[in-house]
């Protein structure tokens, strides 16, 4: 299977709220797959033989991982705030 066989496939994502193509789904703005692509695909073709065929086991681990709790997120971008502005 090519790596961008199914680039032009649509869904509606359900994290962002529009459709959006494969494509952004196997490589999103951070150059890793989205962690909900296996979540979001499996239903239009065999992501998992996509996946295991063309992601690293590094890449698959982060996609099978729990989400980080919201509120360590936060904390993370507000200690960014900071070291950004010479605060903290």
């Amino acid at each position: 299977m090519e790596i961008d066989q199914n680039d032009s496939r649509k869904i509606h994502c359900r994290m962002l709220g529009h459709e959006i193509t494969f494509a952004y789904c196997r490589q999103t703005a951070a150059a890793q797959p989205c962690r909900k692509v296996l979540d979001c695909w499996f239903e239009i073709f065999d992501v998992e033989a996509f996946a295991r065929e063309h992601f690293t086991a590094e890449q698959i681990g982060a996609i099978l991982a729990p989400p980080e709790p919201r509120v360590t997120s936060i904390i993370e971008l507000i200690r960014k705030a900071q070291e950004t502005t010479g605060r903290g």
